[in-house]
């Protein structure tokens, strides 16, 4: 899949691991979620997790995929093996899941032959095209860290099925995903028309006035304000503004890691928490390392201006 989403769906697993546990297993207790990188050959899979299963140990190990790679199947298989040696030989079950829809994915097994007609690889893994989930089974399902791929499910783009994975990671506490849901859902509407792109533009800028009337936002905000009097209210403000800025930044590495070294001073001079909450919600919705940067050169000029 292309390396910028690679971050966040690592992130996305972090998140709620128990939750892909059970859409690929069914079954199953995740126990621990190990190093990605795979060291006899310096490899890299997007999520590894210890898992146990009829009171067994084994691993999942998953793969995102979102355009077409003639060695998937190969590397499945690569990753498969070298996952099993370095965790004590414990069985590995491989999913792919598909984010968008084709119609050349490979079926499993993976299967080599020798010139000689002989198979020498049948490899089983299993595959998710997301697609051919229905978007208000998943809701309902309750694995709420699964809730930032709706939008790429059957009925996911609908307006009011955006709305509710929205509301459903709000009841949740579930914040920090909104992010990614803004990610997918781009993903999603990237075929759409320019009416549903504008909507869902508008739906998460004004998110974060949702987000003020909630009561998780107002539990932060007290704390902050007690946090002032107790130690300056200038101090709580900085420590606000560092931590949005921060957030930006990740967004920024997250998807255009070439320009975070170029934008970090930009970014370090805006002094306006307004200003760095849209930047938040219009960085993780622009296309392009192009349209990022000049957003960013924009929003900046207009700073220094005022």
């Amino acid at each position: 899949m292309p390396g910028q989403y690679d971050d966040s769906m690592k992130k996305l697993v972090d998140a709620n691991p128990q939750d892909f546990v059970s859409m690929v297993l069914g079954v199953g207790e995740f126990l621990l979620a190990l190093p990605t990188e795979l060291k006899l050959v310096h490899i890299y899979a997007d999520a590894l997790l210890k898992v146990i299963v009829n009171e067994m140990l084994m691993l999942l190990h998953l793969e995102f995929q979102s355009d077409h790679d003639e060695r998937k199947q190969q590397r499945l298989h690569e990753y498969n093996t070298f996952a099993s040696r370095q965790y004590d030989d414990l069985p590995v079950c491989s999913c792919v899941i598909h984010l968008r829809k084709r119609s050349d994915i490979p079926a499993s097994p993976f299967i080599r032959i020798l010139p000689t007609g002989e198979e020498f690889i049948r490899f089983h893994y299993k595959s998710i095209e997301l697609w051919n989930w229905n978007a208000d089974e998943l809701l309902r399902s309750g694995w709420v860290g699964l809730f930032p791929l709706v939008p790429l499910t059957q009925g996911g783009k609908e307006h009011k099925v955006v709305q509710k994975i929205i509301g459903g990671l709000l009841d949740a506490g579930k914040t920090d995903l909104l992010v990614l849901v803004n990610a997918f859902a781009s993903l999603a509407f990237e075929d759409e028309s320019e009416a549903d792109q504008e909507w869902l533009e508008r739906t998460f800028a004004m998110l974060n006035d949702t987000l003020r009337n909630t009561r998780a936002y107002q539990k932060i905000l007290n704390e902050g304000r007690e946090k002032g009097r107790e130690e300056g209210l200038e101090k709580g403000r900085e420590e606000a503004l560092h931590q949005q800025r921060q957030t930006l930044l990740d967004i920024i590495l997250e998807r255009f890691p070439s320009l975070v070294r170029s934008m970090k001073k930009h970014i370090e001079a805006i002094e306006d928490p307004t200003l760095l909450s849209r930047l938040i919600v219009k960085m993780s919705t622009v296309k392009t390392a192009k349209e990022a940067k000049q957003l960013l050169l924009t929003v900046s000029g207009d700073n220094e201006q005022n």
